[in-house]
């Protein structure tokens, strides 16, 4: 039998960010992104990306009226929508004065993950958030043309959609 870990622990110890939190992660070049947590799992955050990559710090109005990587399912009459989650460790994160939280959202329950993968650190985070954004730009206009395909493959979903 496997054992449930804590959402609030990693081997014994509380860890920093919670489910809602908004993250702005400082980069290399003084630029910052913007990040949801949206999950954790054993040892590591899901982080999804907002489409917020600025050289000013991401306020609570940015995340609020922002835009996260992601997806939706079901019909037009039957909604559901889905984080794109980019997993990555919480002992890295928690000890790392490049992410800071800048507040939290009141999430609704009933999102689903579209996706995940492993990213090590910020390079991989920025590398990742580059090559993504201009697809997920692309495409969310496409959808915007042809509801059609709204339904199908990555793009940039409002805020309020996941918000309570």
């Amino acid at each position: 039998m496997i054992k449930q870990s804590s959402p609030d622990k990693v081997r014994g110890r509380l860890v920093k960010y919670k489910l809602g939190d908004c993250l702005a992660i400082r980069l290399g070049n003084g630029d910052y992104l913007g990040a949801l947590m949206t999950g954790k799992f054993n040892t590591y955050y899901n982080l999804t990306f907002m489409a917020f990559c600025k050289h000013s710090k991401p306020e609570m109005i940015d995340y609020e009226l922002g835009q996260f990587f992601g997806t939706r399912f079901g019909s037009w009459e039957d909604l559901t929508y889905a984080v794109d989650q980019r997993m990555i460790e919480c002992h890295y994160t928690d000890k790392n004065s490049a992410f800071e939280k800048i507040g939290s959202l009141d999430l609704i329950s009933n999102f689903i993950s579209a996706g995940y993968s492993y990213l090590n650190d910020i390079e991989q985070i920025l590398e990742y958030y580059k090559a993504e954004l201009p697809i997920r730009i692309e495409k969310s206009k496409n959808a915007e043309k042809f509801p059609e395909i709204a339904f199908v493959s990555k793009h940039l979903i409002e805020m309020k959609r996941i918000m309570k």
